[in-house]
Formats: C-alpha cells, sequence, structure tokens
C-alpha cells in the first residue's frame, strides 16, 4: 500500500526567487567596482607602459559602465517590480539575460588566467541554470511518499527517508501530517487534498510503527 500527500507549500518562494536576482546584481555591481579600480592603477602607470594597455584603457571604463546599468536595472526591477518579476515569464528573460552576461564574464576570464573569478562566474552560472529549472517545475507539486519502507519528505527536505523504526506515531489531522520520532525529532507538513480515508492511512501507519517496535526491541537484546 502507498499514500502520496500533497503539500500546500509552493515549490519555489517568492523570496528565493528574488533572492538570486539580488544575489546577480550584487556580483555585476562588485565586477564593475573591481574594473574601475584596475582601469585607475592602468592609468597611473609610467607614459612607456600605457601603449601595451591602451585597449584596456577603453574597455574597461566601458564595460564596467554597461555592467553598473546592467546591475542598477536588475535592483530597480526586483525591488520595485518584484510582482512583475514574479510572472514566470518575465522572471525566465531576466534569468536568461542574466546567464548571458555571467557566462560571458566566465568566458573572458578563462581565456585571460582569472582563474578565481573564472570559478566564481562558474558557479554562479550553474547556480542560474539549476534555478532554472527548478523553477520552471515551480507547479508541480511537492509530494510526502508513504509506504511499507517509510516516510519520504519532499525533494526539498534534508531528510531522504524517515524509517518506520525512528518513529513513534503519525497523525494527520486538519489538514496536518505529523510525525513524531523517538529520539524527539518532530515534522509537520501542511498537506493539501487527498483521494484515501484518514482512518485507512493512520491503521496502516500503526501497523507499520509497530512492526518496526517489534523489531527496534528485537535488535536491543
Amino acid at each position: 500500500m502507498r499514500f502520496e500527500l500533497p503539500l500546500v507549500e509552493e515549490r519555489v518562494k517568492p523570496h528565493q526567487l528574488t533572492a538570486l536576482h539580488l544575489f546577480v546584481a550584487f556580483i555585476l555591481l562588485i565586477t564593475a567596482s573591481l574594473l574601475l579600480v584596475s582601469y585607475s592603477a592602468v592609468t597611473h602607470m609610467p607614459e612607456d607602459k600605457l601603449t601595451e594597455y591602451k585597449m584596456l584603457i577603453y574597455f574597461r571604463p566601458a564595460v564596467s559602465f554597461g555592467l553598473y546599468a546592467i546591475a542598477a536595472i536588475l535592483l530597480v526591477v526586483t525591488i520595485a517590480k518584484n510582482k512583475w518579476l514574479q510572472i514566470p515569464l518575465n522572471n525566465m528573460l531576466f534569468r536568461v539575460f542574466e546567464l548571458l552576461i555571467i557566462a560571458t564574464l566566465f568566458i573572458y576570464c578563462a581565456m585571460t588566467g582569472l582563474v578565481i573569478p573564472a570559478i566564481i562566474y562558474a558557479i554562479l552560472c550553474t547556480t542560474i541554470i539549476l534555478a532554472i529549472s527548478w523553477e520552471r517545475r515551480k507547479h508541480i507539486p511537492l509530494l510526502i511518499n508513504i509506504d511499507k519502507d517509510g516516510i519520504k519528505p519532499p525533494i526539498s527536505s534534508r531528510t531522504r527517508i524517515i524509517n518506520w523504526a525512528d518513529i513513534e506515531h503519525v497523525i494527520l489531522r486538519f489538514g496536518t501530517l505529523t510525525v513524531n520520532c523517538v529520539d524527539n525529532r518532530l515534522y509537520q507538513w501542511n498537506v493539501g487534498s487527498f483521494d484515501f480515508e484518514t482512518d485507512v492511512f493512520e491503521v496502516f501507519c500503526i501497523r507499520q510503527v509497530d512492526k518496526a517496535k517489534e523489531r527496534r526491541n528485537n535488535n536491543n537484546w
């Protein structure tokens, strides 16, 4: 026998969606500032060495101010137009745009031998790609699966499975699933509608707990 309980909570919470946009904006601000600092250091070099960095002198200020502009747009939209940004299509367009900018910075750093910045941008690119994949499944409900092997929390939980031997009792009341463990751990989830009788579910859980308790007592000997 197997039971599935859909959770009421969202797969992707609004503050999680917003946080990554803000993080990308701050990374761009830091990058732009570092470019300006390096530009200032180059311009203070002796005249005979400036010719070697001619392209650097013209290139970095333009990129720096461009990144400042992009970061400012991200901050304004994320803070002032947050509800508009929560619309899936708008959020996806911004994610793709951020990915293109960060990927460009990664390629540049990788080609010029800037190892640490390249690693940072590579991690951020990976994070954005994972965020896009995760947010596309936003409307797929999270599920708790209960069977003879144990209780499997939703994939957003740190715990992969709660074994019956670790459970004291299970209660499903008033839209809340409560799992009380023998080591005083307590799990609670708000669940949506389900297609089985509560009594059948609780009887199943009681039997599984009793079977596991017998095995647990035998192991103590």
